[in-house]
């Protein structure tokens, strides 16, 4: 999950990543974090949730949520969910499975753009995290960040399937 919210206290508001949620709660990511035991409200356009944090290190901080979140509210609409992405990988392995037919046989595989050889896992992994590197850079920009909030998402939503693909490349 790769979501762009508001963590305000009495006194701050800050700009968050939020990388994991539940119904219970998330993990947040920002430059300058609450305390432990500090009372938040964690907000995204229309919704807002009250939590409390339960620890902060290193720029991270777990929040626990004072009533149950609607996690699928929390995605930007019209955005693909990880049940999407694991949909989408299992269709790709699918294809690669089906038979071969008789005429695609004479056809060599054929290498990406801008690639001499096949992919190999690696070099699909190594996409990927050059695709977190990006989403992470824009997401510390604010202009970029006021600007392309919901589209942000869509970074991660492509390493993630990235990742996926290259753990079932041979």
């Amino acid at each position: 999950m790769f979501v762009m919210a508001a963590l305000v206290t009495g006194h701050t508001r800050e700009t968050v990543k939020v990388r994991n949620m539940s119904a219970s709660g998330a993990l947040v990511e920002g430059p300058t974090l609450p305390h432990p035991g500090t009372q938040c409200l964690l907000n995204r356009g229309e919704i807002a949730l009250e939590a409390e944090v339960v620890w902060m290190k290193f720029g991270k901080a777990g929040l626990r949520f004072a009533r149950r979140a609607d996690v699928a509210q929390w995605l930007p609409s019209g955005r693909r969910s990880q049940s999407d992405v694991d949909d989408a990988v299992r269709q790709a392995k699918a294809a690669q499975a089906a038979p071969v037919q008789p005429h695609s046989r004479t056809v060599p595989p054929q290498a990406a753009p801008l690639f001499a050889t096949e992919l190999s896992r690696e070099d699909v992994g190594q996409t990927a995290a050059a695709i977190e590197q990006l989403a992470d850079q824009l997401a510390g920009d604010p202009d970029v960040v006021a600007r392309y909030m919901t589209k942000l998402q869509s970074l991660d939503i492509a390493a993630q399937t990235l990742r996926k693909l290259a753990e079932q490349m041979p």
